[in-house]
């Protein structure tokens, strides 16, 4: 006779899907890490982590600013689907009533519906508006800044506020001569950074379930925060974070503020670097990466977590001497040309991931479906743009996506297909130029393989080769059903715009 086990001493199969923690900088240019060619910068943590992982060469933002970026590694989708960008202010600007819609899924809810704890730390940019709050769309617990470091900027004791630059701006003054006046007291201020030039919050925010009751505790730490000394504080949540007994597997999403301007490293990085103040801020980035991966090890759960590293966009060229490098490519942020859409991508997952250079198309909006997959979710029920790179993460096949669309304002502005790419639109993200694209009278066309830094025209040449990519890539813009800009809202609703966190 077989007698049944009680149902106390049935033990549950242990949950084997991987812990994930994505790593976000801000700002940090493809040639900024010693691994991937910069001959000044030492980021000896992320060099491990690269040399230990898969580094990946060819590897995308969906936009080269930061609020249209991150809204599609949280939604897999581009940013003309979801809604998630401006046709007038490029990215979500402080005090916007409105911030990230209720429509749209994010990775955090699919892995919260599947049994993952979810947590973000750091930058969102996505919105302020506590119905904005990360907590509010898939997020256990939110630890962070709501906007850039540079956000709510009140001005050195000679400058104009930005809310007063808002209010002519709405009065009908010259934005030409606002964003000017803008600009140069902004690098005033990048140049002798203070912490009381800047008001920005620090917030905590929680979701609480009771009695099938959610409810929300929000809460300002600080303000304006103590940008100094943010990172550690910052490091020491993730840290805190992945060294809890968890009961199931997490999800830890990271929004680094450096090294965006403006540059307040901690006064033991201020000096250590050979780079000045942003080789600086990248050396404590670099110190962070190796506290948040010693923490992985010190758990005991290395080999069941995959840690990604990316940055937002490229570097901030507009302020060039403040800045860091795209290393051999074109421009920067703001700026469809390599230097503001490629970008520095690790993944680190030991046991499970092979060192390796990945020369293959990636793109952040990936990461949505990857880890999905991963964590055996279900995919939302809407288009996602992005592909499963988890055959490739294990080495099995190359990458899978072989087409890639860049998009600046709501607007294609340059398509890829193998190492073959058009531009379609000229747009720097220098002065004077900055935000301004000018579609082109006829698309230029580089051999990414062989013209990394896009200086030779190949169009006349290969017109078969342009008109194949000009009808791919008018074909997929015809197939996306246009969202309506949410970042220009407060300037429709409201009648206010103006400068705002980059």
């Amino acid at each position: 006779m077989v007698l049944a086990a009680p149902l106390s001493l049935v033990q549950a199969a242990p949950d084997t899907r991987p812990n994930v923690v994505l790593l976000i900088a801000d700002d940090l240019g493809w040639g900024d890490l010693s691994s991937y060619g910069h001959p000044v910068f030492r980021t000896p943590n992320l060099d491990r982590m690269a040399a230990e992982g898969q580094r990946w060469t060819n590897f995308y933002v969906s936009s080269p600013v930061c609020s249209p970026s991150r809204g599609a590694m949280l939604t897999g989708r581009v940013e003309t689907r979801s809604g998630l960008y401006g046709a007038i202010n490029s990215v979500q600007i402080d005090g916007d009533p409105f911030g990230f819609p209720d429509r749209e899924v994010t990775v955090a809810s699919l892995l919260r519906d599947a049994g993952y704890a979810t947590a973000l730390f750091g930058k969102w940019h996505l919105g302020d508006a506590p119905r904005a709050y990360p907590t509010r769309h898939g997020f256990d617990t939110w630890w962070g800044m709501p906007m850039s470091n540079d956000a709510y900027f009140v001005g050195t004791p000679s400058s104009v506020s930005v809310k007063e630059l808002r209010q002519r701006y709405a009065r009908g003054d010259s934005p030409k001569e606002l964003f000017a006046l803008y600009y140069r007291q902004a690098v005033a201020a990048f140049k002798n950074p203070k912490n009381e030039y800047w008001n920005s919050p620090l917030i905590s925010s929680e979701r609480v379930v009771a009695n099938g009751t959610v409810d929300y505790r929000d809460q300002v730490i600080e303000r304006p925060v103590d940008q100094p000394r943010y990172n550690k504080r910052l490091t020491d949540q993730v840290v805190s974070f992945i060294s809890q007994k968890h009961d199931k597997p997490f999800l830890a999403w990271v929004g680094y503020e450096k090294p965006h301007l403006p540059h307040m490293p901690a006064p033991e990085f201020v000096g250590s670097s050979k780079g000045g103040p942003v080789g600086d801020a990248i050396a404590e980035l670099d110190h962070s990466v190796g506290r948040v991966l010693e923490a992985v090890r010190r758990s005991g759960s290395a080999k069941n977590t995959l840690v990604v590293f990316v940055s937002d966009n490229g570097p901030w060229v507009l302020y060039e001497e403040l800045v860091g490098s795209a290393g051999i490519l074109r421009d920067g942020k703001a700026s469809t040309y390599e230097g503001g859409s490629r970008i520095p991508a690790l993944f680190w997952w030991p046991g499970t991931i092979r060192p390796a250079v990945v020369d293959g198309i990636g793109a952040t909006y990936d990461f949505l479906p990857t880890v999905v997959a991963l964590a055996k979710a279900k995919l939302p029920d809407a288009v996602i743009d992005g592909v499963d790179l988890g055959k490739t993460l294990r080495g099995q096949v190359p990458s899978p996506r072989q087409v890639l669309p860049y998009y600046y304002k709501g607007r294609l502005q340059a398509w890829r297909e193998g190492d073959w790419k058009i531009n379609l639109y000229d747009v720097s993200g220098r002065l004077p130029q900055v935000g301004k694209p000018s579609k082109l009278d006829k698309p230029t066309l580089y051999n990414l393989g062989r013209d990394p830094g896009e200086k030779y025209d190949r169009a006349s040449s290969e017109p078969a080769i342009v008109q194949r990519l000009l009808h791919n890539a008018e074909a997929f813009e015809q197939s996306v059903a246009q969202a309506a800009p949410e970042f220009d809202r407060v300037t429709i609703e409201r009648g206010i715009s103006g400068p705002g966190g980059n």
